[in-house]
């Protein structure tokens, strides 16, 4: 199943709306999103996605009716993003969960290069990364758009590429 977004403000219809972004982004190869999820139970306390990254230096090469525009792929390249429920966090399913998804991204789905964008105050956040084998590469000042379009924050630039990987 796709990741419910209870806990983070989000009603469940907003949160289903999400589910079916999450599942059309899948469809048009733009993403994968999985949920994080209980080993006993199932239930679903988090979400990790690999998201297309545009190919570097390329105008956007149109895009859908609706506005949005469209880009040539990076390919082998992928950002990643995660969350998981407050009331579920501090026992390593984060970061589980991204060693997993890169593993397989990289020894099964082609990757060679996985890209994380974290708030520099964001600090569970960038150990899960450092715990997980990426490199902090930079900081991209004022790139972040935090939603609303008014307010704006640093973000580091980590990456993971197969040498980065324990062997063993």
């Amino acid at each position: 199943m796709a990741c419910a977004a209870e806990g983070k403000g989000v009603d469940a219809d907003s949160a289903l709306a999400w589910i079916e972004v999450q599942l059309e982004r899948q469809a048009q190869a733009a993403g994968l999103s999985l949920a994080i999820a209980d080993a006993s139970s199932g239930e679903a306390l988090g979400c990790i996605s690999l998201n297309a990254r545009a190919r570097p230096g390329m105008a956007p090469i149109g895009g859908p009716a609706d506005g949005r525009l469209a880009f040539d792929v990076q390919v082998g390249t992928a950002g990643i993003g995660y969350w998981v429920l407050a009331r579920a966090r501090r026992r390593g399913r984060a970061t589980t969960a991204v060693r997993l998804l890169t593993r397989w991204a990289m020894a099964e789905a082609g990757l060679r290069r996985v890209e994380a964008l974290v708030e520099p105050a964001n600090r569970p956040s960038l150990r899960v990364l450092e715990r997980s084998s990426f490199r902090r590469e930079g900081l991209l000042r004022d790139y972040l758009d935090l939603g609303d379009g008014t307010r704006r924050d640093d973000a580091y630039v980590y990456s993971l590429i197969p040498g980065d990987l324990p062997t063993g």
